[in-house]
């Protein structure tokens, strides 16, 4: 009978031991309210005792719920005293419905981080960290929504022109009319070749000129410059170069000054 009893209780503690927690999970964004298209930090930090864990066995599950990955994942592992904390950080962003506001401030509480990890002989370790919370605000405000255009600053009122006046305004204005229609076709017919070669050339070179400029500006900034570039390039026949643009206007990792100043060197060789 004494026998049976430590069998059974033996079996329990090798039934509860694969399910015993980790130390610390701690997941939170940073920062914690964000505007519509904004990027935030998704944090989750696990923290186990060293002492026979397999750090390589260690594996974060955090699913993003609405919101969109904005970067790529990355993974960290360090040691702190007795403990092994592995670091998970992802970048994301509210680009859809689910997540945006509607009236204010609106909260989303992001999916239940899970932990894993593997101790000698077997033993599994796994946690659920408590959701973080994002806070997603409006760009605009309601009350800016809902607010009434503003009046003119003075209100007039012209009065009713004569029979002679309306017929000589009319006679003038047509004059005038069929005077500038005739200036101007007489401008397309003399200067449509050379304005095409100049208006294709400024375009070209306003592309570069704001590519360079936004080496030293935010990454947004950069990445309409880039698309305006691939679309003036591709308009020349420059299908590589423009295919090489719209890669880095749209890479889903931020694009760097120095590859801004590069791919605008690349331009402005082909231009040559």
């Amino acid at each position: 009978m004494r026998l049976l009893l430590a069998v059974l209780a033996g079996a329990l503690l090798a039934v509860g031991a694969p399910h015993a927690a980790p130390t610390l999970i701690r997941a939170e964004a940073q920062p914690a309210t964000v505007g519509v298209g904004d990027t935030f930090s998704y944090l989750v930090e696990a923290r186990f005792d060293a002492d026979g864990l397999d750090a390589s066995s260690v594996r974060i599950f955090a699913d993003t719920g609405p919101f969109v990955q904005a970067g790529p994942t990355r993974t960290t592992h360090r040691t702190d005293g007795s403990a092994v904390v592995v670091r998970l950080e992802q970048r994301l962003t509210c680009l859809d419905l689910a997540c945006a506001p509607v009236q204010g401030l609106r909260r989303v509480r992001l999916p239940a981080a899970r932990v894993t990890a593997r101790h000698a002989g077997g033993r599994v370790t796994t946690g659920r960290a408590a959701p973080a919370v994002v806070g997603v605000e409006p760009r605009v405000s309601i009350a800016a929504v809902r607010a009434a255009p503003p009046p003119y600053r003075q209100q007039t009122a012209l009065p009713a022109a004569t029979r002679d006046a309306g017929r000589l305004a009319a006679l003038l204005a047509l004059t005038g009319v069929a005077l500038g229609l005739a200036a101007i076709l007489l401008a397309v017919l003399a200067l449509r070749p050379r304005a095409r070669a100049r208006a294709r050339e400024a375009e070209h070179a306003r592309a570069l000129r704001l590519l360079r400029e936004s080496a030293t500006r935010p990454a947004p900034d950069r990445r309409r410059a880039a698309d305006l570039v691939s679309r003036v390039v591709g308009a020349e026949g420059a299908k590589a170069l423009a295919d090489d643009a719209a890669r880095f206007a749209w890479s889903a990792i931020s694009p760097e000054p120095a590859d801004a100043v590069g791919l605008a060197e690349r331009a402005e060789e082909s231009a040559r």
